[in-house]
């Protein structure tokens, strides 16, 4: 094998090493978007949803977010929904904290002609508290197979130099 072979796939190795975080990056943005606001699409950021072209004015705002590549649920929460978005869900669930107890106060009373009847008056004791339900922050998720791809083309790799005559 020359040298030239030689050269030509470690190119190609430095330039898939390369360019994979950023293909992973985007499948990250994108779950996270579905997360926090359903029904999104590679559109909502990008100008041309086929690639990884120029940003819209909403996928400029997300980039410029400080946090968005460690947390990208919050950053899109800071900028608020996309124009696009499907907000069918509430942001807030309200659940009762306690339930509704009432207990009447019985008084008996016996008719004298004298004496006048009284009124009984209940109370009912009600809570409502509202809560918030937050979601859990995502993960990271790892490609299953990019380690095994790299360590496929550093082995080839070592085989091909191995193999080679001096």
């Amino acid at each position: 094998m020359n040298k030239k072979m030689i050269t030509i796939l470690l190119l190609a190795a430095s330039v898939i090493l390369v360019a994979a975080p950023e293909s992973f990056a985007t499948t990250q943005y994108f779950a996270a978007l579905n997360t926090v606001y359903p029904g999104g699409s590679c559109g909502t950021c990008h100008v041309n949803s086929s690639n990884d072209g120029p940003r819209t004015p909403y996928g400029l705002l997300f980039e410029k977010q400080t946090n968005h590549t460690s947390n990208a649920s919050a950053a899109l929460r800071a900028i608020g929904a996309p124009p696009t978005a499907n907000l069918t869900t509430p942001a807030v669930t309200l659940t009762p904290a306690a339930t509704l107890t009432a207990t009447p106060e019985v008084t008996t009373v016996t008719e004298t002609p004298e004496v006048e009847t009284t009124e009984v008056e209940t109370t009912e004791d009600t809570t409502v508290t509202e809560t918030e339900e937050e979601t859990p922050a995502t993960t990271t998720t790892k490609s299953p197979g990019f380690g095994i791809v790299v360590s496929m083309i550093g082995l080839i790799a070592w085989a091909l130099l191995g193999r080679r005559k001096n």
